[in-house]
């Protein structure tokens, strides 16, 4: 009987492991084959996706560093780039999603630094195989993980740490003194020993919950540091200058996991309470957690320079990934003119975009019909100008740029919480980028200037605004309805438009730049064709006739 019961336990525990041999092996290929079809593709949003999770890191370097050289929040909402982030992020860590999101704002960057980066780019491009490892790896170890804490731990582990922790080692060594007392009196010392372990245990209640919310973090850290272990053993990628700093951060980091606390939780289990009791009588994890904390403190620079390491490796393969899933890109070219020359841009997140093709070595101001495209075409340009210094890559077959700042001031609304009315928030708009332009080389876009004021005091403004930016290091191209500023400045932008052909049963758009200002107006058209009451219609018509008489 015994001899059947142990044979029978081995095939149970046999089958076990098999199974679970098995499910390991299934799941990894099931995962490689879902890493396989989604490279390339326009990602998806997870449901989970946090925005404020992701947009941590970034928002806390640019409150500490308060550089005017990054893409600000009105640049970043006037170009939708929030949606441009997404289109973009197909990061397998929350580590690869905030460096992304970060590094988005980052301007500029220089030469070097675009050339490190299209590097480790390109070796993920030209090794499908070791891209896959890597992206394995990184899905399996780390993954995603919202508000994972680890920009807390960077910048703020102070806030983290447990006050009075010298108290805590004297608490721990009290029950060993108090043991001596047994020596003397046994009844006596086993009161001192259970005295002590009821103070301990309600030190340890009381910090273990400040310690649990810590724990995500910490958990989330180790599994960093497990797969950059992990990705040291790939022998492809020891050939990128990158993991030599993965290397040199982990070794100096990994003795961190010695002193990460478990704060296990009493399951029943005669070993696991037997544990817990000694943790408890000895403080083992809060004294542990001190030290953790202490350790990243003081290589807090270490730390910060994996983290980004980290991200640039995750980052990378997610922008090779954009670049395939684009009808077709550019690696940009930089100069050290402010013009900007492409061929073929269009804006990356249309559907069925129009392309076009122009070179602007003056500044510009782009006249149209509504709707013709003067507003897509130059959030096109500018949005091709971030992604030029940051990601390497435009939505172009040609672009060529100089490292500069890209601002703009195009949706305003009015700012009901500080009082501003749209007027007002338009010229803060335009402060901001006179301000950019009187201390950096600077590329700004500007969408009907000015719209929030009369028709005599709109052009004056504009035109004064747009002369002065003239005579700064600023490449300006500012598009308008006011034909008056194309004659007014003649002398110091170039002109160019967009137009639209009236047809018998509507208006047809070819969304295609040309040379020279505009001389056509449709909106009375647009009027008529969608239905408006011919009365209306006549009477616009006859005004508009009064008015340019």
């Amino acid at each position: 009987m015994p001899h059947e019961f142990i044979v029978f336990l081995v095939i149970v525990v046999t089958a076990a492991a098999i199974f679970s041999i098995v499910s390991n092996i299934t799941s990894k290929r099931r995962r490689i084959a879902a890493l396989k079809d989604a490279y390339g593709k326009p990602p998806v949003v997870d449901d989970f996706f946090q925005l404020d999770s992701v947009s941590r890191y970034a928002r806390h370097i640019h409150t500490h560093n308060h550089s005017l050289q990054r893409v600000d929040s009105i640049t970043w909402n006037d170009l939708d780039m929030d949606n441009v982030f997404h289109r973009i992020n197909a990061c397998q860590t929350s580590v690869g999603e905030e460096y992304l999101y970060y590094c988005l704002h980052e301007l500029p960057l220089n030469k070097q630094a675009i050339t490190q980066r299209e590097g480790l780019i390109q070796f993920f491009e030209n090794n499908p195989e070791t891209r896959l490892d890597v992206q394995a790896l990184l899905a399996s170890r780390v993954g995603k993980e919202n508000y994972n804490g680890l920009t807390s731990l960077m910048f703020a582990p102070s806030i983290s740490f447990l006050k009075h922790r010298h108290l805590y080692t004297f608490l721990a060594i009290v029950p060993l003194l108090l043991s001596l007392v047994l020596i003397v009196s046994v009844p006596i010392g086993v009161v001192c020993i259970v005295a002590s372990f009821v103070v301990n245990m309600m030190v340890y209640y009381r910090v273990k919950h400040h310690i649990a919310i810590e724990s995500p973090s910490i958990k989330y850290l180790t599994n960093i540091l497990r797969c950059c272990k992990g990705l040291s053993r790939i022998k492809t990628l020891e050939t990128q200058p990158i993991m030599n700093e993965i290397r040199s951060y982990y070794k100096s980091l990994k003795s961190i996991m010695r002193n990460i606390p478990t704060m296990t939780s009493m399951t029943g289990d005669i070993a696991d309470m037997f544990l817990e009791y000694l943790n408890i009588i000895f403080l083992y994890d809060i004294r542990k957690y001190n030290t953790f904390m202490k350790t990243i403190k003081e290589r807090s620079e270490e730390f910060h320079a994996l983290y980004r390491a980290f991200g640039e490796v995750d980052m990378s393969i997610c922008i090779s990934s954009f670049r395939l899933s684009l009808p077709y890109y550019c690696l940009p070219e930089f100069g050290t003119q402010r013009d900007v020359e492409f061929t073929d841009i269009y804006h990356p997140l249309i559907p069925s975009p129009v392309a076009n093709t122009g070179s602007f070595s003056n500044n510009s101001i782009i006249t149209g019909s509504n709707a013709s495209g003067k507003s897509t075409f130059i959030k096109a340009m500018a949005i091709n100008g971030i992604l030029a210094q940051t990601i390497n890559t435009c939505a172009a077959k040609s672009f060529n740029t100089r490292f500069s700042i890209i601002a703009t001031s195009m949706v305003m609304r009015d700012d009901l919480t500080a009082g501003d009315s749209y007027f007002i928030v338009e010229i803060k708009s335009l402060k901001r980028i006179l301000d950019l332009a009187q201390k950096y080389p600077c590329t700004c876009f500007i969408d009907e200037i000015l719209r929030g004021t009369n028709t005599i005091e709109r052009i004056a403004a504009s035109a004064a605004v747009l002369e002065y930016l003239s005579n700064q290091d600023v490449l300006c191209v500012a598009a308008s309805h006011d034909i008056e500023l194309t004659q007014i400045l003649a002398a110091k932008y170039e002109n160019y438009h967009f137009c639209e052909q009236v047809m018998d049963d509507g208006i047809v758009f070819d969304y295609k730049l040309k040379q020279g200002p505009s001389t056509t107006r449709n909106a009375l058209k647009l009027l008529k064709f969608m239905d408006f009451e011919g009365s209306i219609v006549e009477r616009a018509e006859s005004l508009a006739k009064g008015y340019t008489a």
